[in-house]
């Protein structure tokens, strides 16, 4: 794995947490604006399986976060391996 394919996982880490938390934040604070769902199926596509979390327990949404966040690096990863074997 490139040095370009490591940072684009990082990159996915980072947006699907971003997003993760400012989800679990906006449904806490009311008053805080809310992001299109357009943005997250864009940017953060594996976050559909943040629906499971509803009847979770502490735990299991921390679990379930945890996998969800995880993939989207790995899909931010893939991407970045596809296009650079495409340019290449």
């Amino acid at each position: 794995m490139r040095k370009i394919d490591r940072l684009f996982v990082l990159i996915g880490l980072a947006v699907a947490g971003f997003l993760t938390w400012y989800a679990y934040y906006s449904n806490s604070h009311r008053e805080a604006t809310k992001i299109n769902e357009l943005v997250y199926l864009l940017l953060f596509p594996p976050s559909i399986g943040l629906m499971v979390t509803e009847n979770a327990t502490v735990i299991g949404q921390v679990i379930i976060v945890s996998i969800v966040v995880a993939a989207n690096g790995a899909l931010y990863g893939l991407v970045s391996v596809i296009v650079r074997k495409m340019l290449k």
